[in-house]
């Protein structure tokens, strides 16, 4: 015989099971930085939202933007009320227009199947990209590799010891035999 804690059991789970809270995703087409279309996936199928924004690394200071592609894998994020006035901007307190409706959402990039994660190279902080651009903090040491390494800014510091191919670089000699003028390949 059911009791009514049954009952009660059964008005939750149904309840429950409407509310999208998060989903695994993919992206099926990059609208631009800020917004995307997907696919997301659950028990009963896969569905598609349109112009879903991003969440991106960010503050007013700082930021990490990861390029977005058709086919990367993440989360949609559902809110539990109206968030379209404070994406467009409005961040006083406002009356809520809907709860819990699927296109309060949010994409957020990383979340793939374990046959499709990147095995990303040890250290404290790595950034790089998948065809082998990497930046490496370990410890007290930053490594930088991949193709072509541009540096670029009104000023570039390098320390009294810093070498370049195991020669000083303050204290090196010319091909030439000079300390500069002429220039020629560091000896």
């Amino acid at each position: 015989m059911r009791t009514f804690n049954d009952g009660l059991d059964d008005i939750l789970n149904g309840f429950s099971k409407s509310l999208p809270v998060e989903k695994p995703c993919r992206i099926t087409r990059v609208n631009s930085q800020y917004s995307v279309d997907v696919e997301y996936y659950d028990n009963s199928g896969v569905d598609n939202l349109y112009n879903v924004p991003v969440k991106h690394i960010q503050t007013q200071s700082a930021y990490v933007f990861l390029g977005l592609k058709s086919g990367d894998c993440g989360t949609i994020r559902f809110f539990d009320s109206d968030v379209g006035d404070y994406y467009g901007g409005t961040t006083q307190k406002i009356p809520e227009t809907r709860c819990h409706d699927i296109n309060d959402n949010l994409f957020s990039v990383g979340f793939y199947p374990a046959q499709s994660q990147y095995v990303f190279p040890q250290g404290d902080i790595v950034i790089g990209t998948t065809s082998g651009a990497v930046i490496n903090v370990t410890g007290e040491n930053i490594t930088i590799t991949g193709g072509t390494i541009d540096i670029s800014g009104s000023s570039v510091n390098l320390g009294n010891d810093t070498t370049i191919d195991g020669k000083k670089f303050l204290e090196h000699t010319h091909t030439n035999g000079n300390n500069g003028s002429p220039t020629g390949g560091v000896i």
